[in-house]
């Protein structure tokens, strides 16, 4: 890995900083290395079968707390005051697709699983520590199992994500490996996910355990649970086209205050469908317990995130969102919160953290952001779901519409959600259930955007009930998923359960609440066009076209514009049957040939008849430029300056370039210098300390050159 810049700095750095601004630039700016294209995913062997049990797997390490709560002031309540009590009155919505995913005999025999998934237009992308496995979405295996870590190339120990890239038309890969305290990630080259991979890895300063990311416009974030409380932003653009150097910034978070009793976990929010915002920030969420010593009263934050991969990026203060009380605790992560029957070990719930995926979908009139978590239900130490609808109009503040506490009073825990929403505003809750009388179980419920506020309306349905427990470790999960279908209707989920006593598997389920339309169709992507430039005058045109419908198609017409005008209107005359895609290449090519210049490439389908616009057609934005700028000259992107005491800063300049003698000076608003100094070079940039402790408070300008060019930034010093 080339390494631009890794800095660490203390909580006096950032207490100092919230005085001084409500933005701050990244603690850390590096770049990963491509490790090259894998061979296709389907032609790597199967991994060995585990002939074992839990009681003979291997555990997946991680970097638990095991306190309790360190308030004694916290709230503490007999009942959560959003407990449904009102009974579900919709009948079941049934599963679509139900079916195993990955059992602990195929994932070379790994405790807990951590199962992740994803589904793209044609396929189920499951995956467990530490094996990965592609199914059809009607759950026939189309590749695997297969270890990620041989697939990789990287070794890699476990925690893995999958997720699919709904806006490039890509599969993502990930895991961490432990011997450098790194991420490996692959993404698709295609959107076959049983294809190729451009493979990456970014070493980290400490261990990223229970690594959580989102897919983003203008970046992959992720968070994880490390010794540096660090949210990274990666270069998503350069990624994706398999790119070299791509970019990797970390942000602290202003003002978190981490649960002392579990995994550091914020939550990045994840895009559900196409549209946001102009100019949306990335989003990170952490809830607050007041049963954590320096937090006054249970609420939320969030972080935004303003991306600029050329020059300086920020993170905002955080925010606060006041939500009604709740008790997070159930017990120290490692212990055990959820009985099983016949048994005294207790299995983990993962308490005190917001569940995976923080789901985000953008709609006309406002933008919703689900969050949900573990609470103590307030009865024997019962777990229930408080869950949170965020609303705000463009990129606004966020306030919450509408909240509460999934819960049926039948003495069971309902625990390790996850939560998304389709295109109408219909909310789906998937999650585990168990008690001393019900084995761990996977079951789901929802509501319509409709339907009273705060309660959750459709009857709990199975998705699988266990038929054992576990009986020699408390780990489980640790985490589950719900993603959404590219119809942006069809709910996918996936979690643990127990076939038998002390054996493991995922599950695969889908489910939705919004009835398919008969004659619907459209384009979902483009083939071509490629992810990066350089364009030419005769690029060729090739779409991706889904049918959301239940009725097959053919003989329909697809319309292209460039920057809003027509340039060809072309016939389909294959069949493409419901469920389904295909590919279509016009005949008709384009020009995008001006180097910086943004094209703006919609193609839309034209079907008659067709009973649902809205996704008829797909617009990007192809700009003929390099990915990836070399390192060569002096930006103010690279220029970093943090305090480390009272009026003294550090000044550093990321690089791995050798620009020679490099020398600071620190002018005041008048243009008199006040300081001044050499910088030292340490093979990973130029460093130097200011002591500005003599002069006022105010802006000052920080400049450095190696004489014959220079950079400066305007520092606020108080």
């Amino acid at each position: 890995m080339k390494k631009l810049f890794t800095l660490l700095v203390v909580g006096l750095v950032f207490s100092t900083l919230m005085n001084a601004q409500d933005e701050f630039p990244p603690v850390s700016i590096q770049k990963g290395t491509y490790l090259g294209e894998t061979m296709p995913l389907r032609d790597f062997p199967t991994i060995q079968e585990f002939a074992g049990t839990t009681e003979d797997a291997q555990v997946v390490p991680n970097g638990i707390r095991v306190e309790g709560k360190t308030n004694p002031n916290s709230l503490e309540f007999q009942s959560d005051p959003l407990k449904q009590t009102e009974p579900p009155f919709r009948n079941s919505a049934g599963a679509i697709s139900n079916f195993d995913g990955i059992a602990i005999n195929e994932s070379g025999g790994f405790i807990p699983p951590d199962p992740s998934g994803a589904v793209g237009p044609d396929h189920y992308v499951a995956a467990v520590n530490i094996a990965i496995k592609i199914f059809d979405k009607s759950g026939n295996v189309v590749a695997g199992p297969t270890s990620i870590g041989a697939f990789l190339g990287q070794g890699g120990n476990g925690d893995p994500i999958i997720m699919y890239d709904r806006l490039a038309d890509r599969y993502f890969v990930s895991q961490f490996r432990i011997s450098n305290d790194a991420l490996i990630m692959g993404v698709s080259t295609t959107s076959d996910p049983t294809g190729s991979y451009h493979v990456y890895t970014f070493p980290l300063n400490s261990f990223p355990d229970y690594p959580h990311y989102s897919v983003w416009p203008d970046a992959y974030f992720v968070t994880a649970n490390k010794s540096a409380q660090v949210v990274y932003a990666f270069e998503r653009d350069v990624i994706l086209a398999g790119g070299a150097d791509p970019q990797l910034m970390g942000f602290f978070l202003p003002g978190v205050i981490r649960n002392p009793a579990t995994v550091f976990s914020p939550e990045p929010a994840n895009l559900l469908g196409t549209d946001y915002p102009a100019d949306v920030p990335g989003y990170v969420v952490y809830l607050q317990d007041d049963a954590w010593s320096g937090v006054a009263n249970d609420h939320l934050k969030i972080w935004e995130f303003d991306i600029d991969w050329e020059n300086t990026s920020t993170v905002s203060s955080a925010v606060e969102i006041p939500i009604t009380a709740f008790d997070s605790f159930l017990a120290p992560f490692g212990s055990g919160e959820i009985n099983q029957p016949g048994t005294s070990q207790k299995i983990d719930g993962i308490t005190g953290v917001i569940s995976y995926m923080a789901n985000y979908r953008s709609f006309d009139t406002h933008n919703s952001f689900l969050i949900n978590f573990n609470v103590d239900i307030g009865s024997n130490d019962l777990a229930g779901i408080r869950w949170v609808e965020l609303r705000n109009t463009g990129t606004g503040p966020w306030s919450v519409f509408q909240e509460g506490t999934w819960t049926i009073a039948d003495g069971d825990s309902r625990f390790m959600g996850s939560m998304a929403m389709d295109e109408e505003g219909n909310i789906g809750l998937a999650y585990n259930v168990g008690s001393s009388s019900t084995e761990p179980s996977l079951r789901y419920t929802g509501r319509l955007a409709t339907d009273p506020l705060g309660t959750m309306t459709f009857t709990e349905t199975s998705i699988i009930e266990g038929n054992g427990v576990q009986t020699n470790i408390n780990r489980f999960g640790d985490y589950a998923q719900m993603t959404l279908g590219i119809d942006n209707r069809t709910f996918w989920h996936t979690g643990q359960y127990f076939p038998s006593n002390n054996f493991w598997s995922s599950r695969v389920a889908s489910f939705k609440f919004i009835a398919d339309k008969t004659d619907d169709v459209g384009v979902y992507n483009f083939v071509t066009p490629g992810l990066a430039g350089p364009y030419s005058a005769n690029e060729t045109v090739e779409v991706s076209l889904f049918n959301y419908g239940t009725a097959s198609q053919s003989n329909f017409d697809i319309e292209l514009y460039v920057d809003g005008t027509l340039v060809a209107t072309e016939t389909y005359t294959g069949t493409l049957a419901p469920d389904t895609s295909d590919t279509f290449t016009f005949a008709q090519d384009i020009d995008l040939s001006v180097p910086g210049q943004t094209y703006t490439v919609e193609a839309t389908t034209t079907l008659s008849g067709d009973e649902f616009a809205a996704n008829d057609g797909f617009e990007k934005d192809f700009r003929f430029e390099s990915l990836s700028t070399a390192d060569t000259q002096f930006t103010e992107r690279q220029l970093l300056i943090y305090p480390v005491s009272k009026k003294v800063y550090e000044i550093n300049y990321s690089t791995s370039t050798d620009f020679g003698d490099l020398s600071y000076r620190v002018v005041n608003i008048l243009g008199q210098q006040v300081a001044s100094g050499d910088m030292t070079n340490n093979g990973n940039g130029y460093l130097a300390t200011a002591d500005l402790s003599n002069q006022a408070n105010g802006v000052y300008v920080v400049e450095i050159t190696n004489g014959s060019s220079k950079v400066s930034k305007k520092l606020l010093v108080r």
